[in-house]
């Protein structure tokens, strides 16, 4: 059941690609814009729902809501696709992430059990690494002189370590067990990872006077900023003693959907 919703969220976007055959090249763009239009619309009434009816428990309709959010964000990265005509390493390898975390949604919600909750966890993990792959690929391809690894960014990183080490230790976070220790820290070694090199393409791509430059950087800051502090909130939420804190929860949900569109959407700007 599920799937076939997700298959309606897509509609918009399938409906645009009819309009190639009877339009011009400036009516389908037009079409593709309000197709983009119609899907971030569509999250500012499906989460509000998902996150009404998944409380306090999950259910199927719960799950059918969230996958109807995830479907949304795909297709927000496909239609960004092809409004920017963008057919670079940099949207494919963004529309990878992007389904991985589809993958993610879909396993951590349907059921309880480990094996689910190792397949969306390990789903995430891969959704950022590649996100990580598509930003220091794009790095190289625009700007080659750019260091795989730079002053600015292991200062950062540094910084972002030593915020997450004073938390951990004032919000008394319990994680059982050496291999959870470990599993979550690198985790968050990843996730920082993500957040920086996302940083460092949005502002290089600015000063190098990249189209919109502004409006990308934003783009790639607020959208894995948004992540990072969703994911970091789920955390405190699973080993925190949070689980049944309402609004927490209402943070960890919107800032995660809020984030995946944002990062879709720099697929109209970045092609590297």
């Amino acid at each position: 059941m599920f799937f076939t919703a997700s298959f309606y969220c897509l509609l918009p976007f399938i409906a645009v690609c009819g309009t190639i055959i009877k339009n011009d090249f400036r009516g389908v763009l037009v079409a593709l814009y309000i197709a983009l239009g119609v899907c971030v619309a569509l999250e500012f009434v499906f989460v509000p729902w998902f996150l009404k009816v998944m409380w306090p428990d999950p259910s199927k309709k719960s799950l059918l809501l969230k996958m109807i959010c995830a479907s949304l964000f795909v297709a927000v990265g496909v239609i960004s696709m092809y409004i920017s005509d963008n057919r670079t390493e940099f949207a494919y390898t963004m529309l990878l992430g992007l389904v991985f975390g589809w993958l993610g949604d879909f396993f951590l919600h349907v059921n309880s059990t480990q094996t689910c909750f190792g397949i969306g966890f390990t789903s995430f993990l891969i959704g950022h690494i590649v996100y990580i792959i598509s930003y220091v690929r794009a790095l190289n391809n625009i700007f080659p002189d750019y260091p795989v690894i730079s002053l600015a960014e292991v200062g950062v990183a540094l910084g972002l370590g030593a915020i997450a080490l004073i938390c951990y230790n004032k919000l008394k976070l319990d994680m059982p067990g050496i291999f959870v220790k470990l599993s979550m820290g690198t985790y968050f070694l990843i996730l920082v990872t993500m957040f920086i090199k996302a940083t460092a393409l949005g502002v290089n791509y600015m000063l190098s006077g990249g189209e919109y430059g502004i409006v990308a950087l934003l783009v790639l800051v607020l959208g894995s900023l948004c992540f990072v502090m969703s994911d970091v909130v789920l955390g405190v939420i699973m080993f925190g003693g949070l689980k049944k804190n309402y609004p927490i929860k209402i943070f960890n949900i919107v800032t995660y959907f809020a984030g995946q569109v944002l990062l879709a959407s720099s697929i109209l700007f970045i092609k590297g």
